[in-house]
């Protein structure tokens, strides 16, 4: 028999006041946890500690999640733990769509023992896209009580949905608003580069994100790649950048969406760089690239008292 655990908090006294566990004492707490994990587990049952990860973009190369693991193994058990990374967009993965710099890519991502959960951004292809390339090398799986979708050949990289869509992570209520707008539009169509005329939503899903605000909130997690207009980074902007040709459609469209969501974290990438926003009623808004992972835990339980530095893994 498998079993799978995380979080057991032993030897943390506040998790019997703030879980409203019902023990007097973290030796009471202590001898119930080992007693009935006696009672449950046997000498021959494989035990796996399932970790939650996030980063940012990391655009093509799996460099980043190289080095997190090479740093961190021993100290996290990554080797013998079940270790889920949700990537905030621009993932690169479905990137080129010909020749093997994909295929590479992900050959790379997948020696290394991570489930990958993958959000598009903008600087990638629709999974629609890509699987009406080749039908038969990709299936749709039902997990994370929604819709997944998983090439045959990796099945350790999973996608979410091309548009808003619903997702329960790590028992953590999650909405997942994917795509952006790319500001080097208009050079890259000027040299023939890779850029997706879809790579924003569009005035249906737009309308389908707002249906599932009203009725599946309260969210414990948001996730998209591009940031609610209100929360935009303007000194991160490009200099030299007419901002009047960019389009903030999605900007806008995600700060209509957080101005009236019951939600509690918010987690975006595209903007290249790690910030936590200040603390905001209780809820919290993080900016990730693609140098620091952060503990999906940490993040998701975290006090306004701390810092980023505090949900880093």
């Amino acid at each position: 028999m498998n079993y799978y655990i995380s979080d057991l908090h032993l030897f943390h006294e506040a998790s019997i006041r703030f879980d409203n566990r019902p023990f007097a004492s973290l030796e009471e707490m202590h001898e119930a946890v080992v007693s009935r994990w006696n009672n449950k587990v046997n000498n021959g049952d494989n035990v796996m500690n399932e970790q939650w990860f996030l980063l940012g973009d990391i655009h093509g190369s799996a460099q980043p999640v190289h080095y997190f693991y090479q740093k961190n193994k021993e100290r996290l058990s990554l080797d013998s733990s079940e270790n889920f990374m949700i990537l905030l967009g621009d993932v690169g993965a479905n990137f080129a769509l010909t020749g093997q710099r994909d295929h590479k890519f992900k050959s790379e991502l997948s020696k290394l023992p991570f489930t990958f959960i993958c959000l598009r951004g903008n600087h990638e292809a629709r999974v629609k896209t890509v699987m009406d390339k080749n039908p038969d090398g990709w299936e749709t799986i039902s997990k994370y009580d929604g819709s997944i979708f998983v090439e045959k050949e990796f099945p350790h990289i999973e996608y979410l949905a091309d548009g808003p869509a619903v997702y329960n992570f790590k028992s953590y209520k999650t909405l997942s608003l994917p795509g952006a707008y790319s500001v080097d539009k208009y050079y890259r169509q000027a040299r023939h580069l890779t850029w997706y005329k879809d790579e924003q939503l569009n005035e249906k899903e737009m309308e389908l994100g707002r249906k599932l605000c009203r009725n599946e909130a309260p969210f414990d997690l948001v996730l998209s790649h591009t940031c609610p207009y209100l929360y935009e980074p303007t000194d991160l902007f490009l200099a030299g950048l007419d901002q009047s040709t960019v389009d903030s459609t999605m900007e806008r469209y995600l700060g209509e969406i957080e101005f009236n969501l019951d939600y509690k974290r918010w987690a975006f990438g595209h903007f290249h760089e790690d910030r936590l926003y200040p603390w905001a009623d209780g809820r919290q808004m993080l900016m990730l690239f693609n140098e620091n992972v952060v503990n999906l835990d940490k993040f998701m339980n975290m006090t306004e008292k701390q810092s980023f530095k505090d949900i880093i893994a």
